[in-house]
């Protein structure tokens, strides 16, 4: 894992169009001084590292508005090598500039990252590189004595040694917040150790037509890039914002702060619905505290999609998809390139168990693709999907990586009626039916009178207003009258769904369950029962509520269920109450499905949950600090768990409580339980 800890730079802010980009970074002392003989090697090894660029000639040095060559090795300039992918690198100077292409052959100092800026290392001779432009045609060079030039670099005036030096300015990125070596990740017995989060949406910013939720999980020229550009999609008060605005007040208008990078007075938020909660450094925290398995669930739901006034791409629900999963994997790739190379990083996609538990037992995070959509397939209830389609589809989803799915999501389509959910949500989602079926939800009895929610409706102003800022809501009808009380959709399991259901099981997929309808759920419970085939519950409780009755099937298949946020004592006291279904013959854990990105909640700062900082790790000696992004510096005891990282401060809350330690002790058992519930579907039907 060589630099997977390393600690970053912490941002501080400035002005200008670089948005903080030439006041961001601290300057630091990098690797020590090394003897002229000593150069860099290996074109990942300079991976942020503080180095000068000799050549033949002389040492590269800054001039005011550019570069030139001089032999006092005094003038020699640092630079700080950021990495934008494996071997490719910004180069910024000590002046916080960064060295890139200008006009016609020239090199310049440029304050904003971009193309221009962005260099391939090239092998050329033992310990000596090309440094190629990436975007563009030609290689650094020196043309006479002393100028640094962009063109064909052939011989000597081509090559360049990286030697090591003092004094760079570090590229902004935030820090983890973290300090110290993870404990081991398998346990005397050979069982694993650490927790899941089944349900993260990490490429959430990309669903809904990819214009609706602000912020990348990673951008290759950094932070700047990937947290401070709100106001593109939001406008400069947040006004434009409606589908953030509807989810937080129940009304489409309104405005919020939106100030990213580098100052976050706007967000992340813990309340948010439409802000990224989860770039990688965050993560990166999460993977500290003792996560060792993730499924990054993509997701897009056509409706959702369709009623955007504005849209970065199509609404095709299994294109979106693939756009996140070549998302997730150029993010494998970002992290690789941040830790010294191919496989070095802590971010490790998985295909299967086998590679999972050996990915967890390297102390890295394992990272499985799910989907989470509302036409699975493309199978929508007005498509006329066949068992062929379902059999190519299937096929198609394993090709692209993806090893977890959902049946439905929000809407109903060709396999299955979606669970009602109650709300501002509630209501929305309803809309989006009607967009897409022609016709509002039908609901009907539950089948358990614990189940079910209470549908809220819009009136003909409300959706005459809804229509001015959705545009294609217009010429919907009126929403009906429902009954009073608690009632779940009419709709079950259809044969295209059952039959859905089997071949998945046969090709050995995991199969969540939530958020189909009730009726549904319960026939995909007796399917798998009937198969002895696991079934996953990935955020329980969302999406429809389940009955004890339900769990103990779930858990007498082998299946597998996780808590829901919630303050210190609610989530100790939601994973420990999975044990009264739990079956007593399989390996029991209880994993967290988050629901990051997901347009829900996470918690907010409660006075049961104040921490002291800094603190260490559950049965760890790693060290948190106050994690620190750009100027702001986040606490949950004010903030809550204002982005992903911060549930590792949340787990530390959860230790103090009574049950807490026990609860831990199930939470950290839940990445082996996840990984048999995998084995046993890999063994399968």
């Amino acid at each position: 894992m060589r630099g997977a800890q390393r600690s970053r730079g912490r941002g501080r802010a400035g002005l200008g169009p670089a948005i903080g980009l030439m006041l961001a970074a601290l300057l630091v002392a990098a690797a020590p001084a090394a003897g002229a003989g000593e150069r860099i090697g290996d074109r990942f090894a300079a991976a942020n590292r503080c180095l000068t660029v000799a050549t033949g000639a002389g040492f590269i040095a800054a001039t005011a508005d550019g570069y030139r060559v001089t032999r006092d090795r005094a003038q020699a300039e640092p630079f700080f090598f950021e990495p934008t992918g494996l071997g490719r690198y910004l180069l910024y100077d000590s002046g916080r500039r960064l060295l890139a292409a200008g006009g016609g052959a020239g090199i310049e100092r440029a304050t904003a990252p971009g193309r221009r800026a962005e260099w391939a290392l090239r092998r050329a001779m033992p310990r000596s590189f090309r440094v190629k432009l990436v975007h563009g045609p030609g290689r650094l060079a020196v043309a006479g004595s002393d100028s640094l030039v962009r063109g064909a670099g052939a011989g000597r005036a081509g090559r360049f040694r990286l030697v090591p030096a003092h004094g760079c300015s570090r590229y902004p990125d935030p820090s983890p917040g973290t300090s110290g070596e993870p404990g081991p990740s398998v346990n005397p017995d050979g069982t694993v150790r650490g927790f899941v989060d089944t349900h993260l949406h990490i490429t959430a910013d990309m669903r809904a037509g990819g214009r609706v939720i602000d912020g990348k999980a990673y951008d290759r020229y950094g932070v700047t890039r990937a947290l401070g550009r709100d106001a593109r999609n939001h406008g400069p008060d947040g006004s434009a914002d409606v589908t953030g605005n509807l989810l937080r007040t129940g009304l489409p208008f309104g405005t919020h702060d939106v100030h990213g990078w580098p100052t976050f007075t706007g967000w992340p938020v813990h309340d948010t619905n439409t802000h990224q909660q989860t770039y990688f450094r965050w993560l990166e925290r999460m993977w500290m505290a003792g996560e060792r398995i993730v499924v990054a669930q993509t997701i897009e739901d056509e409706p959702l999609c369709r009623i955007e006034p504005v849209r970065a791409h199509s609404c095709d629900e299994e294109h979106t998809i693939a756009l996140e999963v070549r998302r997730l994997r150029g993010l494998q790739r970002y992290v690789d390139a941040q830790s010294g190379g191919p496989g070095e990083g802590w971010f490790r996609i998985v295909s299967g168990p086998e590679q999972a538990r050996r990915v967890v037992e390297r102390g890295k995070l394992a990272v499985v693709i799910g989907a989470e959509w509302s036409n699975p397939l493309g199978c929508s209830e007005r498509a006329d999907c066949t068992r062929a389609d379902v059999d190519r589809g299937i096929a198609r989803l394993r090709r692209l990586g993806v090893r977890s799915t959902f049946i439905a999501h929000w809407v109903d389509n060709g396999f299955a009626g979606a669970a009602l959910e109650g709300g501002t949500k509630g209501t929305f989602i309803n809309v989006f039916n009607a967009l897409q079926n022609g016709r509002y939800l039908r609901s009907g009895p539950c089948p358990h009178p614990s189940q079910g929610e209470e549908i809220n409706t819009l009136s003909p102003l409300e959706m005459q207003i809804l229509s001015q800022f959705f545009p294609a809501t217009q010429g919907l009808e009126p929403m009906p009258d429902y009954p009073p009380g608690r009632q779940c959709n009419s709709k079950g399991l259809t044969k295209l769904g059952a039959y859905f259901v089997r071949r998945l099981m046969a090709n050995h997929m995991l199969i969540e369950v939530d958020h189909m309808s009730e009726l549904a759920r319960e026939r995909v419970l007796r399917i798998a029962a009937r198969h002895d085939y696991p079934l996953v519950s990935s955020h329980t409780g969302t999406g429809g509520s389940w009955t004890g009755g339900e769990l103990r099937s779930l858990y007498r298949s082998g299946g597998f269920a996780s808590a829901t946020p919630a303050d210190a004592p609610g989530l100790a006291a939601k994973i420990l109450g999975f044990r009264d279904f739990r079956d007593r013959g399989r390996y029991f854990g209880v994993g967290i499905g988050t629901d990051t990105g997901g347009f829900s909640s996470l918690p907010g700062p409660e006075p049961q949950d104040r921490i002291e900082y800094p603190f260490r790790g559950y049965r760890s000696d790693v060290r948190f600090r106050r994690q620190r992004t750009g100027e702001r510096t986040f606490d949950l005891n004010e903030d809550g768990v204002a982005h992903y990282g911060l549930f590792a401060d949340l787990l530390n809350a959860v230790q103090s409580e009574p049950d807490g330690p026990q609860a831990m002790r199930t939470l950290f058992r839940s990445a082996e339980a996840y990984l048999q519930m995998w084995e046993r579907a890999r063994r399968g039907s």
